[in-house]
């Protein structure tokens, strides 16, 4: 029996991590949804939770790479769970604007109808988001950016949901 290391500490603060959103989440995901998929309301509060305590805005990117994989993993049922429910204001207006471009992105490439709630006016960046870090990058996003993304001031490139 090999000793242990002490490398699961992270494993297991990822796992409860992610306990913790599932906890949170409005509803039960509906048969058909991915397995640990996180509706947008859902990851909103966590968002929030991990800007408060000091991560960085783009490390909640991740979660929301996360949930396009989910989303496409999903029944059509489970689809609509997943962009349903408007989520709570994350205190950041580009990552607020970002949800909502993220629903209308995903219902529209779903073929589902894009929820009432994306049309809200704290569902816009004023001033523009970019996702880019770097300032160089933004003509390149300007031109890849869906328009989903676009009406709602939300500027990221295309391909990074395009992910195998």
């Amino acid at each position: 029996m090999t000793p242990p290391t002490g490398n699961r500490r992270p494993i297991l603060a990822g796992f409860f991590r992610r306990l913790a959103v599932l906890r949170r989440c409005p509803a039960s995901p509906p048969p058909g949804t991915r397995r640990g998929a996180v509706s947008l309301a859902g990851l909103a509060p966590q968002i929030r939770e991990d800007l408060a305590t000091g991560r960085k805005e783009s490390d909640t990117w991740r979660l929301l790479y996360g949930f396009a994989d989910d989303f496409r993993g999903s029944s059509t049922e489970g689809k609509r769970w997943l962009i349903g429910d408007e989520p709570a204001l994350t205190g950041r207006r580009g990552l607020d604007a970002a949800l909502a471009g993220m629903a209308e992105f995903f219902a529209g490439e779903a073929g589902l109808p894009v929820p009432a709630w994306v049309n809200g006016e704290s569902r816009v960046a004023v001033p523009w988001y970019f996702v880019a870090s770097s300032t160089w990058q933004h003509a390149y996003v300007l031109a890849r950016t869906p328009a989903a993304f676009k009406a709602h001031g939300v500027f990221i490139a295309r391909e990074v949901f395009d992910r195998a």
